[in-house]
């Protein structure tokens, strides 16, 4: 499984791009950033965007995309848009409504449309070409949930945004086949009454929430840092006694 990180950002400045994890060359974890980095014969490959909840960063991009691909005539497939049913009706309602953005559901025509839109069950898995998938609700302002992706032998964990939760940590204890869990840590330690009000984690709430978990073989890896603070967050990163733990790298490819 490679992941390739076409960002990892929880905000946008120049060189920093919201987040989008694409996994090998179908599959994208979330939408921040699919059109600044993909060509179009890249962008022509995917398959299925997991989205874990409609905050604009996460889902910025399914609107250009499928704005570039209603111009290919030798496209004849929709990307599958992936999530459970609170997280897809609220795209369909507030994005494509023909209002503020084109329904590409239904376009260029209702038997070949751009985008599908597809309502999985929470904790429930499901096969997705040679991919297993499961939707793990997590603690956010709207509903959103993170994603435990297995291919083959090897799997991984996305939290996407939040807060403290613990229906993520139970997964990781009871698969043993679990190699990567890429969560969020967004503010220092400083705005911790910010990260808590907008469900998000600092260094010191990912500290407590590591406790959940009863194994020390897994790669952590820290997505949706804010950039202005990203120095402090990095020194306070630092402190966490977790044996394998890191920022993910903007550009970067990891292979599990």
């Amino acid at each position: 499984m490679e992941i390739r990180v076409l960002g990892c950002f929880g905000g946008e400045l120049p060189g920093f791009r919201h987040c989008c994890l694409k996994i090998d060359e179908r599959l994208l974890l979330d939408a921040g950033a699919i059109t600044p980095v993909l060509n179009l014969s890249e962008q022509k490959k995917i398959h299925y965007i997991l989205v874990t909840h409609t905050h604009l960063d996460h889902i910025k991009d399914i609107p250009f995309l499928a704005a570039n691909l209603i111009k290919e005539k030798s496209f004849r497939r929709p990307v599958h848009i992936i999530s459970t049913a609170p997280v897809i009706g609220l795209i369909k309602t507030h994005l494509f409504n023909d209002a503020l953005w084109p329904d590409f559901s239904a376009l260029p025509t209702t038997e070949w449309p751009i985008l599908k839109f597809v309502e999985i069950q929470p904790e429930v898995d499901v096969a997705l070409g040679n991919y297993l998938i499961r939707a793990i609700p997590v603690n956010h302002p709207v509903p959103a949930v993170g994603y435990f992706i297995k291919q083959g032998n090897t799997a991984i964990i996305y939290t996407g945004d939040t807060g403290p939760s613990d229906q993520i940590w139970e997964v990781a204890n009871q698969r043993p086949e679990l190699q990567a869990l890429l969560i969020e840590t967004s503010f220092p330690n400083k705005l911790s009454e910010v990260a808590q009000k907008s469900g998000h984690l600092t260094p010191r709430l990912l500290k407590e929430e590591l406790l959940k978990l009863n194994r020390t073989d897994l790669t952590i890896l820290l997505a949706h840092m804010k950039p202005q603070y990203l120095p402090l967050l990095r020194k306070e990163i630092k402190r966490i006694p977790y044996p394998r733990i890191s920022l993910l790298r903007q550009g970067a490819r990891y292979y599990f």
